[in-house]
């Protein structure tokens, strides 16, 4: 009797066996070599397959930061540059006007025009393949009715804080190992217009965060800058505003270059992350308390670079991820040229985009 138990137990574990072979076998086709034990595994234990795509939530990190950005940055993607900005729009669809800066034409939208979903999704936001847009983040209200002035004009305390994750990235015409030809030397330009021009004093962070013992690594880059950047806020509660500045990777043919008063000016991108995919919904331990004033920010500058200076602004970029734009409501993350613009392009993109700042900044008249 107990041997026929047996019996039976050794056919079910049988069977059991080859229906787990069977199954094994029919999804191998859907996973590329290198990835086919992961996939077979992460079938049969989900929080494998989630934790490759979006890491590991259960890592401990200063000050609650769970999932460190650069699991999540590609850093050899190149971003295509959008369509231009006034793309199949008329006379009739939107009042042209003549820019401050010289020989430009701006474009001013209007309210109506806004206030279409569509139309924001078409002419100024870029959303990224992964990613969506919510009817939220779309309303016109939280875009353009936010008041994101500060009292900068004279200030004598930091109201402003630039630091760069890649402070590495470099131009054209840049010499190496020189940090004022990076986006760092970029950077302090930026600063010097702001306090000099504006009044507006500047926190400049020239934090080398994707350098680690004399070597390009860009592994941390983010998590780097989030640790420091975090306390330089601490010790500085005055700093109301955080920009990221970066340049762009392009293809080797494509100069992001435009004309600002007669000077060749390198264009520049705002950039937005959601913390939300297509495939997964919101990413919840990615949550950003300043999502929509961050998305108000760019929304605000592009409009007044759109109306001053034409095509200098690109497109805003939207995509997935966080990039530690949640620190404050007034954060932002700046692509300004790429890799193929010169080092005078970049430089002269600074003093427009100066210029946006403080109109955005500046207490409504």
């Amino acid at each position: 009797m107990v041997f026929r138990q047996k019996e039976k137990l050794n056919k079910k574990k049988k069977v059991a066996f080859v229906v787990i072979m069977l199954w094994i076998l029919s999804v191998m086709p859907s996973f590329e070599k290198e990835d086919w034990f992961l996939g077979v595994t992460g079938q049969m234990i989900p929080i494998l397959a989630y934790e490759k795509e979006f890491g590991n939530t259960m890592v401990d990190y200063a000050a609650n930061y769970q999932v460190p950005e650069w699991f999540y940055e590609d850093e050899t993607e190149i971003v295509p540059e959008p369509e231009p900005v006034t793309e199949n729009v008329t006379e009739e669809e939107s009042e042209r006007v003549t820019a401050a800066a010289e020989d430009v034409k701006g474009t001013v939208y209007t309210r109506e025009q806004l206030e279409q979903r569509d139309f924001l999704l078409s002419h100024i936001f870029a959303v990224d393949g992964n990613t969506s847009m919510t009817e939220e983040e779309t309303d016109l209200q939280n875009l353009l009715d936010v008041d994101l002035s500060i009292d900068g004009n004279d200030a004598k305390d930091y109201k402003i804080l630039i630091y760069h994750t890649h402070g590495s990235e470099s131009f054209a015409d840049s010499r190496e190992g020189v940090k004022e030809d990076t986006v760092i030397g970029i950077g302090s330009y930026l600063a010097e217009i702001l306090e000099n021009d504006y009044g507006i004093p500047v926190y400049h962070d020239e934090t080398l965060y994707d350098v680690i013992d004399g070597q390009l690594d860009r592994s941390k880059a983010y998590e780097n800058a989030y640790n420091n950047v975090t306390k330089i806020l601490e010790e500085n509660p005055s700093i109301e505003v955080v920009i990221d500045l970066h340049r762009d990777g392009v293809a080797e043919d494509t100069h992001l270059v435009t004309q600002v008063n007669g000077k060749p000016t390198a264009k520049i991108m705002f950039l937005n992350g959601v913390s939300r995919s297509n495939k997964n919904g919101d990413i919840d331990y990615l949550y950003n308390p300043n999502k929509l004033s961050n998305l108000a920010f760019s929304f605000q500058m592009y409009l007044e670079g759109l109306e001053h200076y034409g095509d200098y602004v690109r497109k805003i970029f939207v995509r997935s991820y966080r990039y530690n734009l949640h620190l404050l409501p007034r954060t932002t993350l700046i692509e300004a040229g790429a890799q193929t613009n010169t080092i005078e392009e970049e430089k002269n993109a600074m003093e427009p985009l100066a210029a946006i700042l403080y109109k955005v900044l500046s207490k409504p008249e």
